[in-house]
């Protein structure tokens, strides 16, 4: 017996034994364990945090019976689709997953809190992300040219001249409907051509502000006798007037910048292998 014991393939023989009784306990209990769907009280109150974001109010015992069933549900669709291997060679599955992960790495990101010196720099290489862009702010006086087709240039000088006058009535009486607004506060040229078409803002950007009533001014409305109060052309504000704007862009660059390197460092574990490529 005692030299039985001490043959080479009988302690293979023992040690495979071994081996296949662990691995019959394991996938027992692996098992046992991916056949009980379990609900922790953790869950629960996500579920009735998430409810109460939505609906403004907590979640009633049959509101939270329903969200339990439909959580169960969802586990239980999710592993058997796992155990028929649905989960293999999908692409949206595969982009979800990279999707968690890009959102854990920036999660992880731990950006620093900058200098004043650091946001200084940051604002002085890129003046053109804090400019304001072209703006005015105008009143206006409408005359329809289908209206008056044969009369609206004889009735945009007489309004004209009225409008100028030491004392003239409520511009807001004079003209004709229009469809929009008879106001605009700093209005951005982008916003002024969508409004009232590029020839319009134009001629508008091109004239000078001040107290006098101007035009008329074609669009394609028709025809404007416009107050123009301001003209912005665009201005650089002094960094203390956008400093948090500043802070906030220079955080984002970090972390997008920390993101992809975090990123870069998860693929260069991997050896990349295409197919057919010299």
């Amino acid at each position: 017996m005692k030299t039985l014991l001490r043959e080479p393939l009988v302690h293979f023989i023992l040690v495979a034994l071994l081996i296949f009784a662990g691995h019959a306990v394991w996938t027992s209990h692996s098992a046992a364990r991916e056949g009980t769907i379990t609900v922790t009280e953790a869950d629960m109150q996500r579920m009735a945090a998430l409810y109460a974001a939505e609906s403004g109010t907590l979640p009633s015992p049959e509101d939270m019976a329903a969200m339990v069933t439909d959580h169960v549900r969802d586990a239980a669709l999710s592993r058997e689709a796992r155990r028929l291997g649905l989960d293999q060679d999908d692409t949206i599955i595969e982009r979800r997953l990279a999707q968690k992960m890009s959102f854990m790495v920036s999660d992880l990101a731990d950006t620093p809190a900058p200098d004043e010196a650091t946001l200084r720099a940051w604002y002085d290489a890129h003046p053109a992300t804090y400019t304001t862009a072209p703006n005015v702010t105008f009143e206006h006086v409408f005359l329809s040219t289908d209206q008056r087709p044969a009369t609206w240039q004889a009735d945009a000088t007489s309004l004209l001249t009225t409008l100028n006058a030491p004392s003239p009535p409520d511009w807001r009486t004079l003209g004709d409907p229009f469809m929009l607004q008879r106001a605009y506060g700093d209005l951005p040229m982008r916003e002024t051509i969508r409004l009232f078409g590029a020839d319009f803002a134009g001629a508008l950007f091109a004239l000078d502000a001040g107290d006098a009533w101007q035009g008329p001014v074609a669009s394609s409305f028709g025809q404007h006798l416009v107050h123009l109060a301001t003209k912005d052309p665009g201005h650089l504000p002094a960094f203390e007037d956008v400093r948090a704007q500043v802070e906030a862009d220079w955080r984002k660059h970090i972390q997008r910048t920390a993101n992809e390197q975090a990123i870069a460092d998860i693929i260069g574990r991997y050896k990349v292998d295409i197919e057919g490529a010299e």
